[in-house]
């Protein structure tokens, strides 16, 4: 299954996304990828933080890029630069822990950076539960769905998979996966306590130079209008009612 974010506009450029992509397409020249791995029954060391860079293969790599360019430059959009850096190294190593902890004598080394991802989209999940999405499954596409419940699928599915492994004694990261997915609505919660959602939608409304203008509720794009009321948004196809107090109703 995969989930496609269709429109969610950003107020900062994306430094790091883009650079954690370029960086992770770099590792796929490296020889014996695999030396980079994390193992369980090995000592701890690099490996724990390194091996979220690094891919199985160019396949894996693009589907990797993909989820971080649709949804890693929102996240990082919200929380800024440097947080993002930590939540990104966080995010892989409770991945690799949870690895450790629940195969603590496997000899299988895992890489990748699915953890990263599943985290961010457990942040995705609350920070933006509307935006729309695409669901693509083998034999079937779902559009217009917003976000909220295509990742509910999505982490069902990743939980499934862990289940049905588990019961058959296959060591997998899924359980990585749920954990880090988690986790990231954890901390999405803790961000918006202290504001960083609401300082991110001011700065978006300033820098429209618009005294009258509302941000979609669904991708943040600032729609100027002259009068409260119904309102349509072209980038993600909303529709949505803003009110004189500022409540926006999809």
């Amino acid at each position: 299954m995969f989930v496609f974010e269709k429109a969610n506009h950003n107020f900062k450029k994306p430094i790091l996304t883009l650079g954690f992509i370029f960086l992770t397409m770099l590792t796929l020249f490296f020889d014996q990828p695999e030396s980079y791995a994390f193992t369980p029954k090995k000592a701890f060391g690099f490996s724990i933080v390194g091996s979220i860079f690094f891919n199985t293969s160019f396949v894996e790599w693009l589907t990797n890029a993909i989820y971080l360019y649709m949804f890693a430059d929102n996240i990082e959009d919200v929380v800024g630069h440097f947080y993002f850096f930590l939540l990104f190294l966080f995010f892989g190593i409770l991945a690799n822990l949870t690895y450790f902890l629940f195969h603590v004598n496997s000899i299988i080394p895992v890489i990748g950076t699915s953890g990263v991802i599943s985290g961010i989209l457990g942040m995705y999940f609350v920070f933006f539960p509307n935006v729309k999405s695409t669901m693509v499954f083998e034999k079937a596409t779902f559009r217009d769905i917003p976000i909220f419940i295509s990742l509910s699928v999505w982490i069902l599915i990743q939980s499934y998979f862990y289940i049905v492994e588990l019961h058959n004694q296959v060591r997998s990261v899924y359980g990585g996966q749920v954990i880090s997915f988690l986790a990231g609505i954890i901390l999405a919660q803790i961000f918006i306590r202290y504001k960083f959602l609401d300082r991110l939608e001011h700065n978006i409304r300033l820098s429209t130079f618009i005294n009258k203008t509302v941000l979609c509720p669904s991708c943040s794009k600032p729609i100027p209008t002259e009068k409260y009321g119904r309102l349509h948004c072209s980038a993600c196809n909303t529709n949505f009612f803003f009110d004189r107090h500022g409540k926006k109703f999809l």
